[in-house]
């Protein structure tokens, strides 16, 4: 007899069916799935769920050293025909209808309603979208039911939408190595902890993609890096990861060629999305100051308003100043450097706090040695990462006590999913699985692996 979770697999199997039905399939995926013959095994790709954005990648099947990497923006829009959307699709209906686009889902993954009760009220306050509470977890309410394996549903869990996402990044990977893709290395944050890696697993599964390594984000960031080959041993490293939507600094001890947690903080609300709602909300004053129009409450122009300030925002990491432009809104305007940064400060004095007491925990860690003395190597990680003016706030953090590399290279926004990988061949990266029954971490630790895969 089935069961209650079989039935429930099963109907989320007819959902993504109906997601992805009117997508070409590659060539590969349409004949019984089959396997790129070009790989002596089933190849296996890295997958990076965020916030923001969502990137798949791993080695072209040419038998070359060649990676390729593909990415989306983590929205999931459910339209009033009944047509889901998903990537970028789903972030331009947002403009349209922001009460059916729904994103920064990862921050609910594996939470319960009552569990870490702030984040979950804070987005249920801040969402566009509805979140009710459903068998103890957050679920997001659509506004237009669906008809899913023969039943009308209008209330979808995070780990649901998350295997959109993921099934629309398989999907984009199969063509593009015209093979099946079923196993996968996923990274995930640091603080995520048997729940959240549950949700994580299942998502993949309902997405037909099963976890081959279930690795740190960090630890991730580390390998693309080099750092597993580079830093000595019993050296210290902490990896900053300031993201569209979440910041988490993360302290790092390599012993034996193995990364162990001495600590870190986590802040789900500080990222990018944050930064880019400070000018908003400036250029939303100047305009009602300016030409007496206040679009504060129109949905659609201040969607095209942040668009416009998150291209300024990208601009201003390379260039002293950007111009933001939207035609329809009569807006044409210049955002200096200077002002970005006024107009930010306190939310990057914010990101170096975090980093402050990750650095007051994890000293209480070591023996006898003090963290600001062992910290040799500082990573920059995620889109935030970029901003001038954050690398020169943790730079001085650290110049005070100890010169410290601080590297923001390897392209910040891809770094995780590029170490990921960098292992997703059992014989590359090397970075060893501890798997489920390795060693005992000094700290919460996720690094694990299916060893019927490898």
């Amino acid at each position: 007899m089935a069961t209650a979770r079989d039935v429930h697999v099963a109907l989320l199997v007819c959902l993504l069916l109906f997601v992805f039905s009117g997508q070409p399939q590659p060539a590969s995926a349409s004949k019984s799935g089959k396997r790129c013959y070009r790989f002596r095994s089933p190849p296996v790709v890295a997958l990076d769920i965020g916030n923001t954005n969502s990137c798949i990648a791993g080695y072209v099947a040419d038998g070359s050293d060649a990676m390729f990497q593909l990415c989306i923006p983590s929205w999931v829009a459910f339209t009033a025909n009944g047509t889901i959307l998903v990537g970028d699709d789903a972030q331009d209906y947002a403009a349209v209808d922001p009460a059916s686009a729904v994103s920064g889902f990862k921050r609910l993954i594996g939470m319960r309603w009552s569990h870490m009760y702030e984040v979950v009220q804070r987005m249920a306050k801040e969402a566009p979208y509805k979140l009710v509470e459903k068998n103890l977890y957050p679920h997001i309410k659509m506004k237009t039911g669906y008809i899913v394996g023969g039943t009308a549903r209008n209330e979808l869990s995070t780990d649901e939408v998350m295997a959109m996402v993921i099934g629309k990044l398989r999907e984009a990977a199969e063509s593009y190595m015209s093979c099946s893709v079923r196993h996968a290395v996923f990274t995930v944050p640091r603080h995520y902890y048997d729940s959240p890696w549950r949700q994580t697993e299942f998502a993949g599964h309902i997405a037909g993609v099963r976890v081959a390594r279930m690795l740190d984000e960090p630890i991730a960031a580390a390998v693309a890096h080099g750092l597993h080959r580079r830093l000595r041993n019993e050296g210290v490293a902490l990896v900053l990861h300031v993201g569209g939507a979440t910041t988490e600094a993360s302290l790092m001890v390599l012993d034996d060629g193995v990364f162990d947690f001495l600590g870190g903080r986590h802040d789900a609300f500080l990222g990018g999305d944050d930064f880019d709602r400070r000018v908003v909300d400036y250029f939303t004053a100047l305009m009602k100051r300016k030409h007496g129009r206040d679009i504060s409450n129109d949905t659609q122009a201040l969607a095209k308003l942040r668009t416009a300030c998150e291209h300024a925002k990208k601009a201003l990491s390379t260039r002293r100043q950007a111009e933001v432009v939207v035609e329809s809104l009569g807006l044409a305007e210049t955002l200096t450097r200077a002002e970005f940064e006024e107009l930010n400060g306190d939310l990057f004095g914010e990101v170096v706090k975090l980093v402050h007491r990750a650095m007051v925990g994890a000293d209480r860690e070591l023996d006898g040695r003090s963290i600001w003395d062992a910290v040799d190597e500082v990573l920059l990680v995620g889109g935030s990462a970029v901003i001038p003016e954050i690398q020169r706030l943790v730079r001085d953090y650290f110049g005070g006590r100890k010169k410290v590399a601080v590297h923001a290279g390897v392209k910040p926004d891809e770094v995780v999913t590029l170490g990921g990988a960098l292992l997703t061949r059992a014989d590359a990266g090397g970075y060893p699985c501890m798997g489920v029954d390795g060693r005992r971490q000094r700290g919460y630790h996720s690094d694990w692996c299916d060893n019927r895969r490898w």
